[in-house]
């Protein structure tokens, strides 16, 4: 009964999904009260997973702890959130840990949050390595934090990825920055393609930088049009120059706004600049 109930809810048929976990739980299946408040929160129906989520926990099910934080830190309850990530954690449960950790860093607590990153950390959690990572970066540790960025790098982490060619980029160490972003860009970080564009246009190399900023801008990323467009200026093709700082503009990019006033400017044309 809970396995089809779980087979079903893969699928996306969630109706008789709910029918099957119901007759589980009939029969006495802790899982199947979980699974139930899984299925109601994926509805947007909170209130019911709420009261499916709290049945399981008295019944001793960590998975729900950990689920009834996530559901009251959405809402805003931060408080009771917390006594549930801590419950969950306390017994184990390494999500837990590295959103206690989350929580305990946002109010300021950065030592504790260390210890449950750490907790989690050790117990293979990747977001918990790239967290320690972050922690460390906002210490001004920088070395520490490439640590711990490398690890969750290795372990297929973008975002520690594109992080450590932040850190190289910053150390003037241009070479292992690109290595990085380009590992970060190829998993699919916008982030490091647009990086990527202002790195080699930073060193002359316009060609390649043009193609990681259409990359980006492909990918959804703004930012990349204002810059194609100053780069487009820059060489001279003034007209797909100004489509690109109209776009960037019309996304809400000031710079770009900006741009498309110099643009107008350099033609003579004021009536264009003056609006």
């Amino acid at each position: 009964m809970f396995n089809l109930g779980v087979l079903l809810a893969e699928r996306g048929d969630g109706e008789e999904a709910e029918q099957w976990f119901r007759r589980a739980i009939d029969a006495g299946h802790i899982g199947a009260v979980f699974n139930l408040g899984v299925l109601f929160a994926g509805r947007g129906r909170q209130k019911e997973a709420e009261q499916w989520y709290r049945r399981a926990i008295d019944a001793g099910h960590i998975g729900a702890m950990f689920n009834l934080g996530v559901l009251l830190a959405e809402r805003g309850d931060g408080e009771e959130a917390e006594q549930w990530f801590w419950r969950a954690a306390d017994a184990g449960d390494t999500e837990a840990m590295s959103n206690l950790g989350v929580l305990l860093a946002e109010r300021g607590d950065g030592e504790e949050a260390e210890q449950w990153y750490r907790q989690a950390a050790d117990a293979g959690h990747t977001g918990a390595v790239f967290n320690l990572g972050l922690l460390f970066v906002e210490r001004g540790e920088g070395e520490e934090a490439e640590q711990w960025f490398w690890r969750a790098a290795d372990a297929g982490d973008t975002e520690a990825m594109f992080n450590l060619g932040v850190l190289f980029a910053g150390r003037g160490r241009q070479e292992e920055a690109e290595q990085w972003y380009r590992r970060a860009a190829d998993a699919g970080h916008i982030g490091a393609m647009f990086n990527l564009g202002v790195l080699f246009a930073g060193r002359g190399r316009q060609e390649e930088a043009e193609q990681w900023y259409r990359r980006a801008i492909d990918a959804g990323d703004t930012g990349a049009m204002s810059n194609l467009g100053v780069l487009l200026a820059k060489r001279g093709d003034g007209e797909e120059a100004e489509q690109w700082f109209r776009r960037a503009a019309d996304a809400g990019d000031t710079g770009a706004v900006f741009n498309l006033g110099l643009l107008f400017a350099e033609r003579g044309d004021g009536e264009q600049t003056e609006r």
